[in-house]
């Protein structure tokens, strides 16, 4: 069992640190259909602060070959989810995933 919350509509003023190559990753659907998570990662500094984010789907598909300079500003929008769960020891675990939307330079 898990929760999850989503905090959508975040706009940031963002330096890139680090760019991560295009992939995707194949998987079963529940329904046994074939299905490819399509992700392209990097790591962004707002102030002081550096946080991992994805570009993710047909955004991450479309974004696969542009080039993203290091330490140049741009805007970054998207929304974090948090989900809780319970591992196999019973402990709560919580995660906080960013996943962007849309990363415009300046």
């Amino acid at each position: 069992m898990f929760n999850l919350l989503i905090y959508r509509n975040m706009e940031a003023l963002v330096l890139i640190k680090e760019v991560g190559a295009y992939s995707e990753r194949q998987y079963q659907r529940q329904d046994g259909t074939t299905e490819y998570f399509k992700s392209r990662g990097v790591v962004l500094k707002h102030g002081g602060d550096e946080v991992y984010g994805e570009l993710t789907g047909e955004y991450a598909s479309k974004q696969r070959d542009t080039q993203f300079f290091e330490n140049q500003p741009y805007v970054a929008k998207g929304f974090w989810k948090h989900r809780t769960w319970q591992d196999q020891n019973g402990q709560t675990r919580h995660e906080n995933a960013l996943y962007i939307t849309d990363l415009q330079a300046l």
